[in-house]
């Protein structure tokens, strides 16, 4: 009867941890988000490469110049004139905050992307430059996040707020 009650209470001791560790760390894949079917291949392809050349276009250029600003080829990355001035504006700040020689970064890569559903993608990247200060000879790095969606067929980045 005891090693009953003791084989009962490990059986809960375990259900109970299997539950709580469950709880805390997910368990399984949570569902694609609702609103239509999940993404095809062809379009995740499609998707990586749009976002891949928007990003190499950010490299080797001063991203607080007002050059850079005026090109019109990185607008057709943005729904309106407004996104990509809000979405620029940030992005040159940042370069400034971080002391970037020139203002210029070495290198965009993209670390990863997610799809939150069928019409959206976070992309996270790190941007790598040198320090605006010639002795301290080592690179900075800072880490940007954005929210791409699909409007009308057409992956556009979707600024935060400043």
């Amino acid at each position: 009867m005891k090693q009953r009650r003791a084989n009962f209470a490990s059986t809960v001791l375990a259900l109970l941890c299997l539950a709580l560790v469950d709880g805390c760390f997910g368990g399984s894949a949570q569902p694609p988000a609702a609103g239509g079917p999940p993404i095809s291949d062809e379009e995740a392809i499609q998707f990586a490469g749009r976002a891949d050349r928007f990003y190499r276009s950010l490299q080797g250029i001063p991203l607080a110049a007002l050059i850079t600003f005026e090109d019109p080829d990185r607008r057709q990355f943005f729904p309106t004139a407004t996104a990509y001035a809000d979405y620029y504006s940030g992005l040159a700040t940042v370069a400034r905050q971080n002391t970037l020689r020139d203002g210029a970064a070495q290198s965009v890569k993209i670390r990863e992307f997610h799809f939150d559903g069928p019409d959206q993608v976070v992309v996270d990247y790190v941007v790598t430059g040198k320090h605006e200060r010639k002795l301290r000879f080592w690179n900075i790095d800072f880490d940007r996040h954005d929210t791409w969606r699909r409007v009308d067929g057409t992956w556009v980045i979707v600024p935060d707020k400043l």
